[in-house]
């Protein structure tokens, strides 16, 4: 209940913070109830019992446990109780020995099943393979395909029984070891008992004789001495030989009294334990009477561990009264020995001697006496202890499983013999306690036992190492841990892929130097606390204490790092510049200075935490220590509810203080929707019954905010798409093999009208009709143009993206709607390839129509600086080099003069993704531009609104029934647009978000059906034959072309290194492949759109492209 009364809380903070429950701790103070634990069967609903071992004390200290309440009536079935009865007539040994040899019976018969299963699972096998061979042979044999299908799940059913009897024959096997080791030691304690008492009992029989033997002699020499003061001497030694007679003769009586009483008691309880374990194996319903006789049998056990402790006190009180007498006896018995000597010369002073030594045997034989008796008490306290720990643990298993009339039974305030027993749990915790803190207080005041201890000093010594290892390990998490964490997210940060979440990064390393010397220090104390807890065992509970401070520091230390506004980072490696300046980039004090994260929000949120996580500890600890000392009781029902009552009130205290924010966000969301309801938030936000409507409201902004949260992470992500897509070409698999037409094939694409096709033809966009709204490139230069407006410097920026994502249409469109207040643009694309310095010139020249071609660097600057400012808008710019020696200069010199004069003149530059890469690999380049924007891939929205587009300029019907793979009646429409959006979301992940190998293939979709409708079929992929047995040449060759967009075979031998006859050979091959297209007007070779991705993919895996 706790767990849920936390989860309430922390959702009623919108989800303020995570808060993470470390595993607690089992409690190191439970007691084994026996030597014998109970094994139940899942199937076989057998249980396995023992009995407890102990020793007893005398009549008047060992009284029957809950012999009023034993012949109350249980409700119980007759049978049950026959059976509990027949049961307990039996020795406990005989029981064990009885419920052993059935677990033997068990374990057999469950043998015998798992080889029958083992044997049909062979059986089952030569049936599969022969199936297997039959349907290799007739592939297309429904029946055999049937019976294969069949066979396979007639042999996971054999497999499934064989590894359930199995498990069955294991958990059998560990049950009948766990009850013989048991019987074993249950069978060695006893004969310990039995061979201790015996030893007891011998020796006071000796005791006894010697007593009777003295008592005679004196009364013997006190008939025949005439000497009146001798005579009086002898008739004290006389009454001490009569007192240690007698004394001896109690202690035998004491002795059998105990071992008969022991083993009444042992029948006793086995009987009762055997009467609940089997009544725990009832159905739930039917639990009530096993609960109530359970009740019965704990306040017996509870009455006995009462009595027992208040016997074993009294024993040491007795014990610690007897030990001053022998000492004040042996110290007269000195004295007289002082006086008289140890060989006096007068009978008088040998009678005294004589009788000071029997006092001295009398306080001897009393304290031995004594000391039987508290060992007595002790053992018997310590199994009452065991056996009422047996009754609580019986009823907390039962109280998950409790109806409605048990748990009244237990839980109800208005029951007395439920109050009755919460006291008395109480009561027994408290005596118990104050028990265990008398003990440990007699061996702290006793240090000369301990001292002269070479365990002590060996515990000692285990302490004191441990606490120099904890200091080492404080010293090394504080001076080398943050330098770590530190060093390692330079590491990460040096990646490319991990620098676009370098915020992230930097969250989670401030957060990890956070928690450094937090988890050491709760790991040390966890260490420390197991190894005291063997000599300590009550400081088990200090975990609880241990795993709440850490729970506490941990989350109250990540809200802080995340949320407060922190200065720069201590303690910084000044090996690491880098890193650093990123970190100061992305900090949240960055964040909070610009606006973004108000300081007094963030107080508020690490206040909110504070209160909610205080109040989720105690509503968990405190509930768990009350059902430690109490179990399930009114008590602990009471302090559960007061949470709860509790939890009502935080939930105020918290929506009080975010209430404005509340507001704010509700009316953000739901302002257009419910304006009404915004209204009534606004305006009532500030009275107490507002915060109802506060409530209220948060819980429309947590549902919002994680729809939002669902639908961006988790259902408009890339592995989602990539899954969805799975299971439709899945479908359309099925569909293909049970005799669908799926894939087009190449022959009926022919039928696809030209008028159809004169649609999709792939050139750059000059005109309205087919255009798909993008604004990222627009955008990027007019914000980076508005920032050089201001500046007036790094007025220059590059374009980077694949060829076919229509950059060259978003640039025309910036041309064409170019404002004439922003001064004239000029849009230019480079047709060929440039190499050399002059040839850069030259193109400069004509660029500018300069009168003149410059002859360097600085005199081209010079003419350019004279020229009116303008944007320039050039694309194609890979075309600006070559790779190979010297092929270079070309481009670094164009961007030396852009670089130069970007103060004068606006640039736009466009690469290819592939050049711009190799370019940056070989020596950065992007310090030349104010701004690098890469074009994004379309969206699956912008790639069907593509299609739609060209599609509704033809008056051509298009059909997707062709991939529809199921339906019912009524709901073929909704299966064909629930299909085509699944063709279209497919067509997306192929092509990768490019529009060019889009249209490509949705054209390869089409064939023309007898009705003169357009059918859409799973796109045709080109074959992959010829591209996967190409030569490493062959591959050199083409990530040349695509590297450098288009190349002749004099360039690509070039490039290469190559033989121009081999180049030449080369593209003609590829071209004859449609791998290649290829210009027969300039000659040079470009990659195909039908091979573009296959090609890519290829060049990739191989570690031919730099990206």
């Amino acid at each position: 209940m706790s767990a849920v009364r936390g989860g309430v809380a922390i959702a009623w903070v919108l989800a303020l913070v995570a808060v993470f429950l470390c595993p607690l701790p089992e409690s190191g103070a439970q007691v084994v109830v026996d030597q014998v634990p109970a094994v139940a069967g899942s199937e076989e609903n057998d249980v396995v019992s023992g009995t407890s071992t102990g020793e007893g004390a005398s009549e008047a200290d060992l009284p029957e446990m809950g012999s009023d309440s034993a012949s109350e009536p249980t409700g119980e079935p007759q049978d049950k109780v026959a059976t509990s009865a027949s049961a307990a007539a039996l020795p406990p040994e005989e029981l064990n020995e009885e419920r052993a040899e059935a677990l033997r019976e068990s374990v057999a018969q469950a043998e015998a099943v798992v080889a029958q299963a083992r044997v049909g699972e062979d059986v089952d096998a030569r049936v599969r393979a022969f199936l297997k061979d039959r349907l290799v042979e007739e592939p297309g044999s429904r029946v055999a395909m049937r019976e294969l299908v069949a066979a396979s799940l007639f042999y996971a059913l054999r497999e499934a029984r064989a590894v359930s009897a199995q498990t069955l024959v294991d958990r059998r096997t560990e049950a009948l070891q766990a009850v013989e080791a048991a019987l074993q030691s249950q069978r060695e304690a006893a004969s310990q008992v039995d061979q201790e008492a015996a030893e007891r009992l011998e020796r006071s029989q000796r005791a006894q004789e010697a007593a009777r033997l003295a008592v005679e002699q004196t009364r013997e020499r006190e008939r025949q001495e005439r000497d009146a003061q001798i005579r009086q001497v002898l008739a004290r030694e006389r009454e001490i030989a009569e007192e240690l007679l007698a004394i001896s003769e109690q202690e035998g009586e004491q002795i059998r009294s105990i071992v008969e009483e022991r083993r009444q008691s042992e029948a006793t309880f086995s009987e009762r334990r055997v009467e609940v374990e089997e009544g725990m194996t009832r159905p739930d319903g039917e639990l009530a009477g096993v609960v109530r006789q359970t009740l019965m049998y704990r306040r017996g056990a509870r009455d006995d561990v009462k009595r027992t402790v208040q016997g074993y006190r009294s024993a040491e009180r007795q014990v610690a009264n007897l030990k001053p007498r022998l000492d004040e006896a042996r110290r007269e018995l000195e004295q007289l020995i002082q006086e008289v000597g140890r060989e006096p010369s007068t009978e008088l002073a040998t009678r005294r001697l004589a009788l000071a030594k029997l006092q001295v045997e009398l306080a001897e034989q009393r304290l031995q006496i004594a000391q039987d008796v508290r060992d007595a008490r002790q053992a018997r306290n310590e199994v009452n202890l065991q056996r009422r720990a047996f009754f609580d643990e019986s009823l907390e298993a039962m109280f998950p499983r409790l109806g409605a009339e048990a748990r009244a039974m237990m839980l109800s305030p208005r029951s007395d013999s439920a109050w009755r027993d919460a006291l008395e749990g109480v009561r027994v915790g408290v005596l118990l306690t104050v028990d265990t803190l008398e003990e440990r207080w007699k061996q702290i005041s006793d240090p000369g036992t301990m001292l002269t201890s070479v365990a002590f000093w060996g515990w000692v010594m285990g302490v004191f190492w441990r606490v120099i290892a904890i200091l080492i390990a404080l010293w090394f998490a504080r001076e080398y841990g943050p330098r770590a964490v530190q060093w390692g997210l330079s590491q990460l940060l040096v990646r490319r892929a991990l620098r676009k979440a370098a915020g992230g990064l930097i969250k989670a390393s401030q957060v990890l130097r956070a928690l450094i010397v937090p988890a050491v220090l709760y790991l040390a104390a966890t260490h420390m606390t197991d190894y005291l807890v063997g000599a300590l065992p009550e400081l088990a509970y200090a975990r609880w204490v241990i795993d709440a401070v850490t729970i506490y520091v941990i989350v109250m230390r990540v809200v802080k790092t995340l949320a407060l506004p922190r200065g720069e980072e201590a303690g910084t490696a000044s090996g690491f510049p880098s890193a650093a300046a990123v970190a100061q980039a992305h900090t949240l004090d960055a964040l909070a200075q610009g606006g973004l994260v108000e300081e007094s929000r963030a107080r508020r949120l690490v206040r909110s935490v504070r209160v909610v996580l205080s109040f989720w500890l105690l509503s968990h600890y405190v509930p768990l220590t009350v059902w430690e000392l109490t179990g399930p009781s009114v008590i602990w029902w009471l302090a559960d509810r007061v949470f709860w009552v509790a939890l009502v009130v935080l939930v105020y205290t918290v929506l009080w203080w975010w209430r404005d924010d509340i507001a704010q966000g509700f009316e953000r969301l739901a302002g257009e929707r419910l304006p009404r309801a915004t209204v009534i938030v606004r305006e009532h936000r500030n009275r107490p019954y507002g915060v109802l409507l506060i409530g209220l409201a948060s819980i429309y902004v947590a549902g919002a905010e994680l729809v939002r949260w669902v639908r961006a992470y988790v259902v408009e992500t890339e592995l989602s798409r990539q899954f969805s897509n799975f299971i439709f070409r899945k479908k359309i698999e099925i569909q293909r093999r049970e005799g669908g037409v799926a894939e087009v094939p190449e022959a009926a694409q022919s039928t696809v009208p030209e008028r159809y096709r004169a649609f999709f033809v792939d050139r750059p966009l000059f005109d309205e009709a087919f255009r798909v709204e993008r604004r990222g490139v627009a955008d990027a230069i007019a914000a980076r143009r508005e920032t050089w407006m201001k500046v007036r410097r790094k007025g220059s920026m590059a374009i980077v993206g694949e060829a076919g994502l229509g950059k060259t249409s978003e640039l025309v469109d910036v041309v064409s709607a170019w404002p004439a207040a922003h001064g004239p643009v000029q849009y230019a694309t480079l047709a060929q390839k440039i190499s050399g310095e002059p040839a850069a010139l030259e193109f400069i020249a004509q660029l500018f129509h300069l009168p003149e071609v410059p002859t360097c660097r600085e005199e081209a600057v010079e003419w350019l600086r004279r020229t009116p400012p303008r944007t320039i808008v050039l694309d194609d710019c890979h075309h600006l080099f070559l790779r190979h020696i010297g092929g270079f200069r070309a481009v670094d010199l164009f961007l030396d003069v852009v670089h130069i004069t970007d103060d004068h003149h606006f640039w736009v530059l466009v690469f290819n993704r592939f050049a711009w890469s190799y370019l940056n690999r070989v020596r950065a380049r992007k310090h030349y531009f104010g701004l690098v924007h890469e074009v994004a891939p379309w969206s699956e929205q912008q790639i069907q609104q593509l299609v739609r587009s060209r599609d509704a300029k033809v008056d051509l019907p298009i059909s997707f029934t062709d991939l529809v793979v199921a339906h019912q009646s009524g709901e073929f429409s909704y299966e064909v647009i629930k299909t085509a959006n699944g063709y279209f979301r497919l067509l997306h992940e192929f092509s990768q978000g490019n529009p060019r190998v889009a249209l490509t293939f949705w054209l390869r979709s089409l064939r023309m059906d007898a009705s003169g409708s357009l059918q859409v079929g799973l796109f045709s992929r080109p074959t992959t034959a010829v591209q996967q047995s190409l030569t490493d040449q062959y591959l050199f060759a083409l990530a040349a072309i695509v590297q450098h967009g288009s190349l002749n075979a004099q360039q690509v031998a070039r490039i290469t290194n190559s033989d121009r006859g081999f180049c030449e050979t080369a593209i003609n091959f590829l071209y004859e492949s449609d791998i290649l297209e290829v210009c027969q007007r300039q000659g040079r070779a470009t990659l195909s759109t039908l091979y573009f991705r296959a090609v890519l993919r290829q060049l990739r895996d191989a570690n031919f492209l730099y990206e």
